[in-house]
């Protein structure tokens, strides 16, 4: 097995550039196990790709990651601290948000609403917070408009009063990325963020992605659609049978024996 690459150890002023750090993190379903002695690194301010074949593990660690699940042995480590043994909300207000394979909306709701949903501790759904503590209408009004300014980033903004049922499947993975941005994550986790997506919107989903550094959001994405991959990620980091098989760039895995061997068998 080809030996596992690590981003830098140290950025230039000094700090730890390891956003995330994944340490043997092992997982079985019954017998079968899903993840044996994963081990990798997500360099901070950079996209990530994770990717693999089917049955590699990619969305139990990403589970894993976001406090849905708990892994049976290893560690995981969010900018140093170890999150082990947090669940789901503790790992979000950490700053690790993630969006699901199937996009999740309220179909009749407003996209403006759905957006909404993915702002945390919203002081006007607290009725004696809201009654007690000054601002709160202010707040709603600065939340708004910050959805607003997301929608017209993912090109949503004339969409905005319409149901989310109405949205197409790109819209609708766009809409996922705009309501986790609302609650200002350090690290977004992407499952699956193209997929049923036809290829235009494909490669505006891709080029929003690449901006995210940029606005202090590193990403860490799992993707099968390698053309989506190789227009968004700096970084690809391979899995299969529940291990980290290789990285590097795409150009550099997709020339990897073992990893052909991977996808195609053999």
């Amino acid at each position: 097995m080809t030996t596992t690459q690590s981003a830098p150890e140290t950025a230039a002023d000094g700090h730890n550039e390891h956003a995330l750090q994944i340490q043997d993190v092992r997982f079985a379903y019954g017998g079968v196990q899903a993840l044996a002695g994963c081990t990798f690194d997500v360099a901070r301010g950079q996209v990530t790709g994770l990717i693999g074949p089917n049955g590699a593990g990619k969305s139990t660690l990403i589970e894993i990651i976001s406090g849905g699940m708990r892994q049976q042995s290893g560690r995981v480590l969010f900018e140093g601290e170890d999150v082990t043994t947090m669940g789901r909300t503790r790992v979000a207000r950490k700053g690790i948000i993630r969006t699901f394979q199937l996009s999740r909306q309220l179909e009749r709701r407003p996209v403006l609403e759905n957006v909404l949903l993915g702002a945390p501790d919203q002081p006007g759904e607290r009725p004696l917070r809201a009654i007690f503590s000054g601002g709160w209408q202010q707040h709603e009004e600065e939340l708004r408009r910050r959805a607003r300014e997301l929608l017209e980033w993912v090109g949503l903004t004339h969409l905005e009063d319409s149901p989310a049922n109405a949205l197409s499947g790109g819209q609708r993975r766009l809409l996922d990325i705009a309501r986790a941005l609302i609650a200002e994550p350090k690290l977004l986790l992407l499952d699956e963020p193209t997929a049923g997506v036809y290829p235009a919107l494909t490669r505006l989903i891709a080029d929003r992605v690449r901006e995210l550094p940029s606005m202090g959001v590193t990403v860490l994405l799992v993707a099968h659609n390698m053309s989506f991959v190789a227009r968004a990620c700096e970084d690809v980091v391979v899995m299969a049978a529940g291990q980290v098989l290789t990285r590097g760039s795409l150009e550099s895995v997709r020339a990897n024996r073992e990893v052909v061997t991977a996808y195609l068998g053999g």
